[in-house]
């Protein structure tokens, strides 16, 4: 099966989306494909790519790869002198 650039996208965007919803979420690609409703192969080139940008957090490897939410950093105060 291939899919093409666009399903990606798509797909990268509704894995963010889904991730920034729910900030605690520690999913598996077999989980989250579950509750998505998607196929885990292109799930988990979603998930890897999401990780490589920071996006994601991602802890182990292969099937027990488990994916979470990385919090933006954000600067709450700013110090004018």
């Amino acid at each position: 099966m291939t899919i093409s650039d666009q399903e990606l996208l798509k797909l990268q965007m509704e894995c963010t989306v889904f991730f920034e919803n729910n900030p605690y979420a520690y999913e598996t690609a077999k989980g989250l494909a579950k509750k998505l409703g998607r196929g885990i192969e292109p799930l988990e080139i979603v998930l890897n790519r999401l990780a490589a940008i920071s996006i994601l957090d991602k802890r182990g490897e292969g099937n027990m790869a488990i994916y979470s939410y990385k919090t933006p950093y954000t600067q709450s105060e700013v110090e004018i002198h």
